[in-house]
């Protein structure tokens, strides 16, 4: 079977065994080689003769498997095809440095101003102290992390898919250090660029898996647009407003994540609880409705507005003990 292969997405999701590629595509990249031999695929560059060596050296620096000029014959593509099969390294075999295993954590919401934010940054700091995190900002719309610890807006997570996509070795200058928490901050352009592919997500994520034991994802608020990133995390941890509409919110948005992304592991979180007997009664409310759902509640802390404006993180406190219990949940598999 023969089938044209349009983007990064296609080429990780479909089943074939050889990709022919030219050295213009846009989508071209070391990352996404090494992802399709590590499944056991092939990959064949193709170039035009006139673009000379640098055509020929792009191909090779991806570590592609052969290449071939657009020229030649029907025969001789098939022969190449069938040479390059016939010298297939079993997939076990190859190294997998690149495979991913560190815990993957998204932090979401059923929309915005719920605390999204707050929480991955809470969250992150807090496991940063006995793991090596990264928090990374991927709101496809209104990314906040790094006005939140204010850090520079650039360099971002437009840097680093550009390093882990095609210099991994130079991720390390798109990366943040804030106390022991390593951050990559969102996009820079309030959402009015191009969008980022999910297979890039998923490749950045990949790499980032195979240097921290932990990284938190902010998604921003769920939306179309940001669904089927949902699948690359290992827990979702959901945020919602502590009154009838955020519950409300929370239980529809439970159950469409079952939609999306079946067998996900979810912990639901009631954000900004007043203490005493709403706080339960909410909680209680999620539990009554999705039975088989894990739920927290975050308490309202004052000092987090401070902390805000300062750009800093809260050490201590009723919320960051909360936090504490709440990681506890999702990470009880880190040492």
């Amino acid at each position: 079977m023969v089938d044209r292969i349009m983007s990064a997405d296609q080429a990780t999701g479909q089943t074939f065994d050889v990709l022919l590629i030219d050295d213009v595509c846009s989508f071209l990249t070391p990352m996404l080689v090494t992802i399709l031999k590590q499944s056991g695929r092939e990959v064949i560059g193709v170039y035009l003769p006139e673009d000379g060596s640098d055509a020929k050296r792009r191909l090779l620096e991806c570590g592609i498997s052969d290449v071939i000029e657009s020229g030649a014959s029907g025969e001789e593509f098939l022969s190449k095809v069938t040479a390059t099969l016939a010298h297939r390294v079993d997939a076990s075999a190859i190294e997998t440095s690149t495979s991913s295993s560190g815990l993957r954590l998204a932090v979401t919401g059923p929309c915005a101003g719920v605390g999204i934010t707050e929480v991955s940054i809470a969250l992150a700091s807090l496991l940063a102290r006995r793991s090596e995190t990264m928090l990374v900002d991927m709101d496809p719309v209104w990314p906040s992390v790094a006005q939140r610890l204010d850090l520079p807006l650039h360099p971002n997570i437009r840097t680093a898919l550009d390093h882990a996509l095609h210099r991994v070795d130079r991720l390390e200058d798109a990366i943040h250090l804030v106390d022991r928490l390593s951050v990559i901050g969102g996009r820079a352009d309030g959402g009015a660029g191009a969008d980022i592919p999910r297979s890039d997500y998923s490749m950045l994520l990949n790499v980032l898996g195979t240097r921290y034991q932990v990284v938190v994802a902010d998604l921003g608020p769920l939306t179309e647009a940001n669904r089927a990133v949902l699948r690359d995390f290992d827990t979702l941890i959901l945020v919602a407003a502590p009154n009838p509409v955020g519950i409300t919110r929370l239980i529809r948005t439970l159950q469409l994540v079952e939609n999306v992304a079946p067998g996900l592991s979810c912990l639901a979180v009631v954000n900004r609880c007043a203490a005493g007997f709403k706080r339960s009664e909410l909680v209680d409310e999620v539990r009554r409705v999705v039975p088989d759902a894990a739920v927290a509640s975050l308490p309202q802390e004052p000092r987090l507005e401070e902390a805000a404006w300062n750009g800093s993180l809260l050490s201590r406190g009723r919320f960051n003990k909360a936090v504490e219990d709440m990681a506890g949940v999702v990470v009880r598999s880190l040492p």
